[in-house]
């Protein structure tokens, strides 16, 4: 995964927006979603999804739930494949 082109992103303490210069909609991530973006924009989606189960624990449906949170980012146009 990579950041997908002409998003802009602005992060507000433990919170991120991201613009989307085309559309011009915005997006907000709230903490736990921006810490997932920011770890998948800097190491990829396996390095994040391990430094995810180290921060916030193993449980059963964790992987299905960062899944799902990155499914969703890439139907919003926020993240592609690459």
């Amino acid at each position: 995964m990579k950041p997908a082109p002409g998003k802009h992103i602005e992060w507000v303490d433990q919170e991120a927006v991201v613009l989307d210069t085309k559309s011009r909609e915005i997006h907000y991530l709230n903490p736990p979603a921006a810490v997932a973006y920011a770890l998948i924009l800097e190491h990829g989606y396996d390095e994040a999804l391990g430094r995810l189960k180290h921060f916030f624990g193993t449980e059963t449906a964790f992987e299905e739930d960062v899944a799902a949170l990155v499914d969703d980012m890439v139907e919003k146009g926020l993240l592609v494949e690459g």
